[in-house]
């Protein structure tokens, strides 16, 4: 296991490294000639950030890509590590797809001479394989700290290595969250790392994805079994949502083009196929399609305003910051920030425009009498109920993906509005209250548009 650290030496500088032993090493940087050459005129130092991986090649990769940050970027992870900040995206993901290769091992200001160079290492390998035999088990402590220490026996299942044996140890510390003992025929990710010529494996993860064919295929046999034909189109709407933000949206910002209006033009794209694709072409649906661009395009410049006014520039999560250390990639953070909350307000937006519209039509052809304002009070009363029940599923569904955060912000004990001031929070509060403003101003709009419609198609007649 190995730690990558950083600390803040005296003179106020920042150093960055990497150790298989946190504790000895901080030791060394503070009274011994093993430390860094950097921090030996730079004594004392205190360790303000720590963050383990699983091999050398993933820590040398994060540490790179930290190496390359300025030190107002560095002091904006350590200061959401300290506030406990720990449901980001996991770096070892990140290493996965080689987004932080780099053989840079500079220190915060200064060459450390003495801190050898990462040597050149590849992109991770992995494979699905299966434990073939029961594991052995042995208990060793470390730091104070019962470790239990599988040995286990697996064979590669995929790939051009299928069909090879590994030994392998896989450690589970006493009182880990979410680990479990390993037993025969249970599935795993294998990860191969080449570091300096020479190859190693180790346990990645568990192999979950056969569970969730199984959750997929009994989402996927309800919506058809309830909804039928509609249901059809409803997946097939949500495939191509899906196809235009992984391969229209996600490599356009990738290539450096304007994030804001690459999500823009992405959610509109979205907006008309996922649409007319599960509603069909009928004049309801039209209504709720121009009710949704309206709605969004107010969406976006409140999101605009509101991001300005505050000074949110998406710098509110580690992810965000390590972009900026993406080789050769330049990142506009706050466009990405904003086309995200775009495109979380469409999926709320979808659901409410198409059932007003529906409401109307459906009281249209009830009692073909009614006028605008008789069509524009009673769907509005139906709109209420929808506002109400929607606005406290987003609220809830917001709160309900930050709850460990929110956790640990308690556990922080700081100051109420020194937490909401925060810009990890702040940027979570405008994505709510942007969603649940365009959610009320969808209502009235959808509402009043379909009523003028049906009345005007009462009085041709």
């Amino acid at each position: 296991m190995y730690s990558l650290y950083i600390v803040k030496c005296s003179d106020g500088t920042l150093y960055t490294g990497i150790t298989t032993d946190l504790e000895r090493r901080i030791k060394e940087h503070n009274s011994t000639e093993l430390g860094a050459k950097y921090t030996r005129g730079r004594r004392p130092v205190k360790l303000v950030y720590c963050k383990k991986f699983k091999n050398r090649s993933l820590a040398s990769k994060a540490e790179s890509s930290i190496k390359k940050l300025s030190k107002k970027e560095k002091m904006k992870i350590i200061k959401n590590n300290s506030h406990k900040k720990y449901f980001i995206t996991s770096i070892v993901l990140l290493a996965f797809f080689g987004i932080f290769f780099s053989q840079n091992v500079m220190a915060d200001e200064q060459i450390d001479i003495y801190n050898p160079e990462v040597p050149s290492v590849q992109p991770d390998t992995f494979y699905r394989a299966v434990v073939i035999d029961e594991p052995t088990e042995d208990m060793i402590v470390e730091y104070g700290r019962a470790i239990l220490v599988q040995h286990i026996a697996v064979e590669i299942i995929n790939g051009p290595e299928k069909g090879k044996k590994l030994e392998l140890d896989f450690e589970i510390a006493e009182g880990s969250p979410g680990s479990v003992r390993l037993e025969k025929s249970d599935k795993i990710i294998v990860g191969k790392n080449v570091f300096d010529g020479e190859e190693s494996y180790y346990l990645n993860d568990i192999y979950r994805l056969n569970s969730l064919w199984i959750l997929l295929g009994i989402f996927i046999f309800l919506v058809l079994v309830l909804a039928r034909w509609a249901g059809v189109r409803s997946l097939i709407g949500l495939l191509i949502s899906f196809v235009v933000i992984i391969w229209f949206i996600v490599p356009r910002i990738i290539d450096g083009q304007n994030a804001l209006m690459v999500g823009f033009v992405g959610t509109l794209v979205i907006a008309t196929v996922s649409l007319f694709v599960a509603h069909g072409f009928r004049s309801r649906t039209v209504i709720a399609f121009v009710s949704t661009l309206i709605t969004i395009f107010i969406a976006l410049l409140m999101s605009m305003f509101f991001t300005n006014i505050m000074h949110i520039f998406g710098l509110g999560s580690e992810e965000a910051l390590f972009l900026q250390s993406a080789e050769g990639k330049i990142f506009n953070l706050q466009g990405i920030l904003l086309a995200g909350i775009i495109i979380g307000t469409l999926g709320v937006l979808d659901d409410i425009t198409t059932a007003q519209a529906a409401v109307v039509e459906e009281l249209h052809n009830a009692n073909q009498t009614f006028n605008f304002r008789e069509l524009f009070t009673r769907a509005s009363s139906v709109g209420r109920e929808h506002i109400i029940s929607l606005t406290n599923t987003l609220i809830l569904a917001y709160t309900g993906a930050s709850l460990p955060l929110l956790l640990l912000f308690k556990l922080y004990e700081g100051p109420v509005w020194l937490v909401l001031n925060s810009e990890i929070i702040m940027e979570e509060i405008v994505r709510m209250l942007v969603g649940s403003i365009a959610l009320v101003l969808a209502v009235p709009l959808t509402t009043g548009l379909a009523a003028w419609y049906y009345n005007k198609r009462r009085i041709n007649k």
